[in-house]
């Protein structure tokens, strides 16, 4: 039993050659990177927001949103990697994935600025700049950790353990680009991997605003909509803190 279930599901073998002794690949390292330094940003804006530290960045009385210095991280590292021809020295391997990752983390921290034209970190639209590093988060662990892995399992199962494997990935894909219809990005994302929270946000009614409920929902269903999205947006957008002129 035992011997026919890792013929039809290797997971175990895929994981010790595709993960274990693979090491660090690229992408695993900017998605390192990408956590470790937007969890880093976020402590320290609510630290100067508490009046803690330092403060903001700023030359010569010109403010410094962080997203600068990382928008300059992101165009040296694409740069770097397309301008070398030949094999990448050593240190680059690992220093251009790092530096992908902070400058991907700085920008996306302050997506909703860039979104909006105005510095919204703290007011409700500043939730867009979460949103949006969940994500990417999510589409960066997929491609370092789910892709190689899953396609070594595919690649040794037995063609019923394969059927089974793309079965379960089929899932997981319907259930997210119906959530992505319903416009929860980040559910949809999330189910990517998870099919369960993908099936959930399938099944659960539509945003109103969203092209799923726009093209398909009925006056009753759209009042359903409705009402159940303001009871979940209105409790968070009073106890949004109020803005502040520093983080």
């Amino acid at each position: 039993m035992g011997t026919s279930l890792s013929d039809a599901f290797p997971v175990v073998q895929a994981f010790d050659e595709e993960v274990i002794r693979a090491g660090y690949r690229p992408a695993q390292m900017v998605l390192v990177a990408f956590l470790v330094t937007f969890g880093c940003v976020r402590w320290y804006t609510h630290a100067v927001r508490r009046g803690v530290g330092p403060g903001n960045l700023s030359v010569g009385g010109q403010r410094i949103h962080h997203m600068v210095p990382g928008i300059f991280l992101l165009l040296g590292a694409g740069f770097v990697s397309i301008a070398i021809e030949t094999e990448m020295p050593w240190f680059l391997w690992w220093l251009l994935p790092m530096a992908f990752g902070v400058g991907a983390a700085l920008v996306l921290d302050e997506f909703a600025l860039w979104l909006e034209l105005r510095d919204v970190y703290w007011t409700e639209e500043g939730r867009r700049s979460i949103d949006a590093v969940i994500i990417a988060a999510a589409l960066i662990g997929i491609v370092a950790l789910g892709a190689p892995f899953w396609g070594e399992v595919i690649s040794g199962a037995n063609p019923t353990g394969g059927f089974l494997i793309v079965g379960y990935h089929a899932v997981s894909v319907i259930a997210a680009l119906v959530c992505l219809a319903k416009g929860k990005w980040i559910t949809g994302v999330v189910g990517f991997l998870l099919w369960p929270v993908g099936l959930a946000g399938a099944i659960r009614l539509a945003r109103p605003t969203s092209p799923w409920a726009r093209r398909l929902y009925g006056p009753d269903k759209m009042t359903r909509a409705r009402d159940r999205y303001l009871e979940l947006d209105e409790p968070e957008a009073s106890e949004a803190p109020p803005v502040a002129s520093t983080r």
